[in-house]
């Protein structure tokens, strides 16, 4: 298959993910579409969960490359001629996007399987939107042998053009780690608040305490958010509750910046509750994704490879999350977002929204870039050994 005939399938695949999308844990259909194509191409592959790993070629040096799979529960409102047709369901962060390309880079490995040597390890991998995250799943099996001595991984981003990519050494995407926790007290007539321990003014206590660990207890330079964005306590405007529930979220650039805030978060809500009569209850581990930190080498290689391809653009810290961040706690690799948003516009909706629609033109540049970034590591690799 040509160059352009690859380019087109998979835009065409690109329609078919987005027409059929599957939220996290539940991407059979999706795994099936994949595993049918690679049936096809006769590329060996199997299967974990939902999620698959493809492998081309033999022997060492081997590379891995990756996309996610699953959707949101989003409703649509996009107005695509292939749009969701699964009711209340979308991929509005573009995974249908990472798919079609990581296939057409698949195809053209297959297509040029002569100029070049090694193993390429190809992840399919469901669950990013949902933690602890479908990397946790895979990351042993990609760790069998042959070992991937590098990962590479992209990114829709509507924040940039359409022939243009952002990357950064070093730390890039943020930590993302959930605060779930539940205030109990004991509930009563609100004209005799004396007779019971409220815990709306306990959670609003600890919603102001966690506001100065942000402000008080980090270095000013060192990026960090923490917002709370859910609270659900009471049913009547005379009844004091007996329990309150508190969501929100943690990111940082920082590992040990992240570990430090819920220390002082486990630490010290137990005894803020305690000034009035309640009790803190949490809900579930914080543990959620470490920060993003890109091999500044292959950052570098990164940057050579795209050459002809795209505009390389250095990007600044973001606080958005991936999961991607954990197949690099255990391999070097270098993760960049891909520019979608069509050049005659200024601007598009974001990602997670129900109108984001990422320009088809990028599909072209997403397959080059992996298939690049795969094949010059290759050759470097075998360069060095030689």
């Amino acid at each position: 298959m040509d160059r352009e005939k690859i380019y087109a399938q998979a835009v065409e695949w690109r329609r078919h993910f987005h027409r059929f999308p599957e939220v996290s844990t539940e991407e059979y259909g999706t795994q099936a579409y994949i595993a049918g194509i690679l049936e096809q191409e006769g590329i060996a592959f199997r299967k974990y969960g939902t999620g698959i790993i493809a492998q081309l070629g033999k022997g060492k040096p081997c590379v891995a490359l990756r996309a996610d799979m699953d959707a949101l529960r989003v409703k649509e409102e996009t107005g695509l001629p292939f749009a969701s047709e699964e009711e209340g369901k979308m991929h509005a962060c573009g995974h249908d996007m990472h798919l079609a390309m990581l296939l057409g880079a698949v195809m053209r490995l297959k297509a040029e399987e002569g100029n070049w040597r090694g193993t390429v390890k190809v992840v399919f991998q469901p669950s990013e939107e949902k933690r602890p995250g479908g990397a946790r799943l895979l990351l042993p099996h990609l760790l069998e042998e042959p070992v991937p001595r590098a990962i590479f991984g992209q990114h829709v981003y509507p924040g940039l053009p359409v022939g243009k990519i952002g990357i950064r050494a070093g730390a890039f995407f943020a930590s993302s780690d959930n605060i779930n926790f539940a205030v109990e007290g004991k509930g009563t007539h609100a004209a005799m608040p004396h007779l019971g321990s409220d815990p709306i003014l306990a959670a609003v206590a600890l919603i102001q305490y966690y506001q100065t660990i942000i402000t008080k207890s980090r270095d000013p330079f060192e990026p960090a958010v923490l917002s709370i964005t859910s609270i659900h306590g009471g049913t009547a405007n005379n009844v004091i509750p007996d329990r309150v529930e508190v969501k929100g979220t943690v990111r940082t650039h920082n590992n040990a910046l992240r570990h430090h805030i819920f220390d002082l978060i486990n630490g010290q809500s137990p005894a803020i509750c305690g000034l009035y009569g309640c009790r803190f209850v949490p809900d579930m581990p914080w543990n959620g994704l470490p920060p993003l930190v890109n091999d500044s080498g292959l950052v570098q290689l990164v940057r050579e490879a795209a050459a002809g391809i795209a505009e390389v653009v250095e990007m600044p810290p973001l606080t958005l999350g991936e999961d991607f961040a954990i197949y690099l706690e255990h391999l070097p690799g270098a993760f960049w977002t891909l520019g979608v948003c069509p050049p005659e516009q200024e601007e598009m909706p974001p990602l997670h929204n129900p109108a984001m629609a990422p320009d088809e033109r990028a599909i072209p540049i997403g397959v080059d870039l992996l298939f690049a970034a795969c094949t010059k590591f290759l050759k470097e690799q075998l360069t060095m050994n030689d």
